[in-house]
């Protein structure tokens, strides 16, 4: 694009964005390039697309960015920031578990991420699916399977996958007297049925949605944990 020709596109632009007729922004850039006369016509519509709160600067070909004033050319220059980096959001803590394990490491931390998020009804089945893992190894502990009596504890031997989460947790209660104190057993069982029953209906129902970070505030989930950490640790 010569000097003595106005790009179309930037008229056509310019019209547009300041509502006035082509015709009438042709004449202003042509009357304004009288004050810089080395500029090409498309570099003083940039100037004049300034002067109305506008900029045209990326129609602009090397050659007419070339020609700019270099008030113009810094002005253009400090319109660019450098974006900063966004801080971190910290997770809010609901439940904590101290392991060294990766698995429930990863459980944890996606527990308290989707706490932190509103995900409330995730947050619910999660939890329980962590309380009836640590159930289960609180038997495999205390009643190891070297005995089909331990293992049938907690494992379906004849179908070969471990026990629904309230079988487990109605043998763990049978087996309390065996646990010293035995009321830490009685307090565990009673705490982590209720838990279980809500869990399943969230798991198993359309209808039941937790939408208020007060309802999973309200189920002490981490009482559970810290029963279950001094059966474990």
């Amino acid at each position: 694009m010569s000097q003595s020709k106005l790009d179309p596109d930037i008229v056509r632009f310019l019209s547009r964005k300041t509502g006035l007729a082509e015709a009438t922004v042709k004449k202003d850039v042509y009357l304004l390039r009288r004050n810089y006369p080395t500029s090409t016509l498309n570099a003083v519509a940039q100037l004049y697309a300034v002067s109305k709160g506008l900029t045209i600067f990326r129609k602009l070909s090397k050659e007419d960015k070339a020609t700019l004033p270099n008030i113009e050319v810094e002005k253009e220059k400090t319109r660019i920031k450098e974006k900063r980096p966004q801080k971190k959001e910290k997770d809010e803590i609901i439940i904590t578990y101290v392991s060294d394990d990766y698995f429930i490491k990863g459980h944890i931390k996606e527990i308290n991420k989707a706490y932190t998020k509103g995900c409330y009804t995730s947050v619910h089945i999660l939890i329980r699916k962590v309380i009836e893992n640590l159930i289960r190894e609180i038997l495999v502990k205390y009643f190891p399977p070297t005995s089909k009596a331990n293992k049938e504890l907690y494992f379906d031997i004849d179908r070969r996958r471990f026990k629904d989460f309230g079988v487990v947790l109605k043998n763990l209660h049978n087996k309390r007297h065996s646990f010293e104190p035995d009321k830490i057993i009685e307090r565990l069982c009673q705490k982590t049925k209720k838990f279980k029953d809500d869990a399943n209906d969230a798991t198993h129902s359309w209808y039941y949605l937790i939408e208020r970070k007060r309802e999973i505030d309200d189920l002490n989930s981490q009482s559970i944990i810290e029963l279950i950490n001094k059966l474990l640790n």
